[in-house]
């Protein structure tokens, strides 16, 4: 699996419908003991926590789109009114990743950020670390 591949599956497990679907999206571009870190929920552990933060993330503002009415391409994905673009390129250094991204919500707020992170051996990702935009290191 290529790096673009991963994080397109990756994005693809961001508009899932369920929890159940979240998890095997996540199966296919993570390890099973993938660590997700984030500044606000601290370090989580495995499939299972990763997808339900992602569920609790994605909230209402998706949950009620239909899955037909999801548009993916390479750079983004989108749904419900829920949209999320990569905004650089997906840098990689000696099995370690980085790019940056941005959401729009169905109410046009905007939020983004960068992601660091690892492949495993097998391409997918073993670790997740996202770095919210700030003023001095702005994304959207």
């Amino acid at each position: 699996m290529t790096p673009e591949e991963c994080l397109v599956q990756y994005g693809r497990a961001w508009f899932a419908p369920d929890h159940a679907a979240r998890v095997e999206a996540l199966r296919k571009c993570c390890t099973d003991d993938v660590v997700f870190m984030d500044p606000q929920l601290g370090r989580l552990h495995g499939l299972d926590e990763v997808a339900k933060m992602i569920g609790d993330g994605i909230g209402e503002a998706f949950q009620s789109a239909p899955d037909a009415d999801v548009k993916g391409s390479e750079r983004g994905r989108s749904g419900g009114g829920v949209n999320v673009e990569v905004t650089t390129d997906i840098e990689v250094l000696h099995n370690f990743f980085r790019y940056s991204f941005v959401w729009t919500m169905p109410d046009g707020t905007r939020s983004g950020g960068t992601d660091f992170g690892e492949f495993a051996d097998d391409g997918r990702m073993s670790l997740i670390t996202v770095w919210p935009s700030t003023k001095g290191f702005p994304v959207t």
